[in-house]
Order: structure tokens, then C-alpha cells, then sequence
């Protein structure tokens, strides 16, 4: 119907068309609506939002702002012509757009204090942020950064090792940490202090932890294969940070599991280390065994071979989570529900992660902000905006 008005309005011939308002045609188009003086169509048709019995008393907020909510044509008709021309895949593109030319309408239909730009009342209080250096964590620590701090938070980022972390979080010196590999990688530290802890949820999934070789060493493809192949590789396994959850599953569990912990030495390091012997090696074809996990960048920078894991001794199932102090949910009520509805798909973090490692040290803020360019609507989705 759309289609044969839009060939006729262009050649100025007569046409027919049925149609309903509110619509974007009467806004893209001179239309005139044919009257109805026997009322054959009926009247008094309103659009109507419906909910599940109880969403109101869940929801209170939500639900007097549902109530209070009303569009004219006007705007309705313009929000649906911005959305038909942006096109299929790129609504949330024109919304923004829309909003842009009509300012103050999100804070007529969801009426916040100070406005939809005010920092919540718990923002006043700074964000004592822990992270590791690990490319995930840089990517998703700087990502609230930068999402946070345009919401009116502060952040103060603390680099640390696992252990220490753990500790701070129990001891409510650290606010958060948005790296938690959980249940079997960072285990141990968890149990100790569960108690004074929170778990805010997983935002991404599935993950692996496992050691690395270059798909051009030929005949490894599983831990198993390590044995009696010592000499091949120097005698070493290039790992980590040694404070690690999965450092401390390699040294007393996965080696000895497989008979490898007296024919293998791991060399203890960071990743920074590790990344730069397996750049190294790989330049030079040379064999190498590193600690790796999945999500990382290097599976796609380098063709490698995740060794597999038969007996499951690195453990299954680990997820990434956020962990807080067991204050931080009355402290950051806001916040602590933005975290747990977060989640990250496995192209948005990788794409993220790769721009942070192509701009290099000292650029990650840059690279965040760079990419938040191409991917608008993480930021909207992240903070319910």
C-alpha cells in the first residue's frame, strides 16, 4: 500500500490508500483524510500500554511515568517518519536523532530531579574501581569509565593483583571489580571472603582457561600431547601474573593431573610478558606454550591451538562476573542495577579489546571513546538511557 502511494504521490495521480493515524505518511505526505460522517469506522480507539498483573506494584516508578505518558500525532508521526527513514536495524539511531530535535521530552515522560542529565544522588560518593591487567578488564573497567563519568560518577582505578583485590573488597576498601572469574578460576579467593562479598552478576559468557600453542607445532592439540615434549619448548610454559586463579589451577592441579609438573617449569611473569614471548616466537616460527583464555584478542591476531582439556582440571563453566563490598548495593542502589543487567557480547568485546590494543598504552580512554562512536547504543543500554 505504502509503495503504490508513494509511485502515485510522485507522478500526481489519483490514489486511494487505506490508512489509520497515527502514521508517518501524514507526515512525508499532503494527505487528506476522507471524512467519515456516519461514524462507519467507529470512534474512540486510543493506543493503550498493557502490562502483566503486578508490574505496577514491582515497579512503581515506572508505572506512574506509563501512566503520565502521552505523544500527540505530531510527535508520534515524526518520531515513526525519523524511524522509517533511518530504515530496518537503525531505530535506536533515529530515536537519538528524533530526541536531539525534540529536547525535554525524556524528562516529561520520565520525570527524574535536575532532569535525565542529573547524577544520582549516590554518585557524590567516589568509586573505588579495582582492575587487572588483563585485556578484558581494561576493555570493561574503561568502558564504565567513561559511561559512568558522563553520568556525573567519579572513578578512581586501582590497578591490582587478584589477591588484593579480594581483600580490599572484603574489607570495603575497594568498591568494585568487574573481572571475577567465577566459580573455579578465582575460587579460593572468593571462599575466603564470600561472606563480605557480593556477586552483581555475569555480563559475559561462555569462557575457557587453557594453555596456547601455535597451530604450526604440529602433533599438540590437547595437554595430554605435552607429555615426553619438554624439549620442544624449552623445557617452559610462559605464563602470568603468578597471583592468578588460573596460574594456581596450572600449578596444582592441571600439571600434575597430566604428568607434566616435573618434565615442565612455568614461568611466572605478567601478560604484557607472556603476549610479548608469543609475538616473538610466532615471528620466528619457533614452537611456544602460553597461558591463555578465552575471550582474548590473540586467537585473532595469531592462527593458535587451544590445547584441549579432557580431564576439565582448568574447571567448566566459569563465567565473568562483577564483585562488589557487601556495602556497595545500599550505597549504590542505581548503579548496583544498571551492573546487573549489564551483558557484553563476544564481537562487542573483542572489537573493543582489539581498538584498545591497536591505540596502544596510554590510549584506552581514546579507544573507549572511539568506539563507543561505532556502538551508540552499548552506552544507552548499559544505564537504561
Amino acid at each position: 500500500m505504502l509503495a503504490e502511494l508513494k509511485r502515485a504521490y510522485s507522478k500526481k495521480e489519483p490514489v486511494v490508500v487505506t490508512l489509520w493515524s497515527p502514521h508517518w505518511a501524514y507526515n512525508d505526505y499532503d494527505l487528506k483524510k476522507l471524512k467519515d460522517p456516519k461514524g462507519a469506522w467507529g470512534k474512540g480507539d486510543g493506543v493503550h500500554t498493557l502490562a502483566r498483573k503486578g508490574f505496577a506494584g514491582d515497579n512503581p516508578v515506572v508505572a506512574k511515568w506509563l501512566k503520565d505518558f502521552k505523544l500527540d500525532e505530531k510527535q508520534l508521526t515524526s518520531l515513526e517518519a525519523e524511524i522509517n527513514k533511518a530504515g530496518k536495524g537503525r531505530q535506536q539511531d533515529a530515536v537519538r536523532t528524533w530526541l536531539k530535535a525534540n529536547p525535554g521530552v525524556v524528562d516529561k515522560l520520565a520525570p527524574v530531579p535536575g532532569g535525565s542529565t542529573a547524577a544520582p544522588a549516590e554518585a557524590k560518593r567516589t568509586l573505588n574501581v579495582a582492575w587487572f591487567p588483563w585485556d578484558e578488564d581494561i576493555a570493561v573497567t574503561r568502558l564504565w569509565k567513561n559511561v559512568l563519568e558522563r553520568r556525573g560518577y567519579k572513578l578512581n582505578l586501582k590497578q591490582m593483583d587478584v589477591g588484593p583485590v579480594y581483600t580490599g573488597l572484603a574489607g570495603g576498601d575497594i568498591d568494585l571489580n568487574f573481572d571475577a572469574w567465577l566459580p573455579y578460576a578465582q575460587k579460593n579467593y572468593w571462599d575466603k571472603s564470600k561472606d563480605k562479598l557480593r556477586d552483581l552478576g555475569t555480563w559475559y559468557q561462555p569462557t575457557s582457561l587453557e594453555i596456547a600453542v601455535p597451530s604450526y607445532v604440529k602433533d599438540v592439540k590437547s595437554l595430554a600431547d605435552l607429555k615426553g615434549k619438554a624439549s620442544t619448548f624449552g623445557g617452559r610454559i610462559i605464563g602470568i601474573e603468578p597471583g592468578t586463579g588460573e596460574m594456581n589451577l596450572l600449578k596444582t592441579k592441571v600439571l600434575p593431573g597430566y604428568g607434566l609438573d616435573k618434565e615442565y617449569k612455568v614461568v611466572d611473569g605478567s601478560t604484557p610478558a607472556m603476549l610479548a614471548e608469543l609475538k616473538r616466537a610466532y615471528a620466528q616460527k619457533k614452537p611456544v606454550a602460553v597461558v591463555l583464555w578465552s575471550p582474548h584478542w590473540a586467537y585473532s591476531r595469531y592462527d593458535l591451538t587451544k590445547l584441549k582439556d579432557d580431564k576439565k582440571l582448568f574447571g567448566e563453566g566459569n563465567t565473568i562476573r562483577t564483585v562488589s563490598s557487601e556495602k556497595f548495593p545500599e550505597q549504590y542502589p542505581q548503579l548496583t542495577r544498571w551492573i546487573k543487567n549489564f551483558r557484553m557480547s563476544e564481537d562487542e568485546l573483542g572489537s573493543l579489546e582489539s581498538e584498545i590494543n591497536a591505540r596502544g598504552q596510554g590510549h584506552e580512554d581514546e579507544a573507549v571513546a572511539a568506539w563507543l562512536k561505532q556502538h551508540p547504543d552499548v552506552a544507552d543500554r548499559m544505564t537504561g538511557k
